[in-house]
């Protein structure tokens, strides 16, 4: 009799282990997901890329680029096209994007996009980030357009600033 009882025991334990688990799993999952911040530099572009098409302007002006850049006399958050060209058309220079590299020390860091416009042409995107208030945030960007696709960089480039 002692032995039924202690298996029943055991066996509810067996029974409601895996659950207790999956719980906690769940929970933590779901921490992980509702964190919402970028956590990749290449995430940041991808933030930013979406808020561009969705024409989010305000977003892209609080969130997403430093404050150095944004404090360029910008009164309507619709008025970022005029002031940003090429950040506007951003998400539409790499039709087809081939490879990413990243490189991040500290408070700064370098994202490198290699990949074909929609002539085909091979081209390389450069992107500057800068850290400010926890998260990553656009500071500089260069688009250089190559005569060969054997020209795309290996790894992440910062991009030179031209006066």
């Amino acid at each position: 009799m002692k032995i039924t009882v202690w298996l029943q025991k055991e066996f509810r334990l067996l029974l409601v282990t895996p659950f207790k688990i999956l719980l906690l799993l769940l929970l933590f999952l779901n921490g992980c997901a509702s964190h919402g911040k970028p956590v990749t530099l290449y995430d940041t572009y991808t933030e930013y890329t979406y808020r561009v098409k969705a024409r989010d302007y305000a977003y892209i002006l609080d969130n997403l680029i430093t404050q150095s850049m944004g404090d360029r006399g910008i009164k309507k958050s619709s008025d970022f096209p005029d002031y940003f060209p090429i950040l506007s058309d951003l998400p539409s220079i790499l039709v087809k994007k081939k490879e990413h590299f990243e490189l991040r020390d500290g408070n700064f860091g370098c994202l490198t996009l290699n990949g074909f416009d929609r002539f085909d042409r091979p081209a390389v995107i450069k992107m500057e980030f800068g850290r400010e208030q926890g998260s990553w945030k656009l500071a500089y960007v260069s688009v250089d357009y190559l005569s060969l696709p054997s020209e795309f960089t290996g790894a992440a480039v910062c991009p030179k600033r031209r006066a």
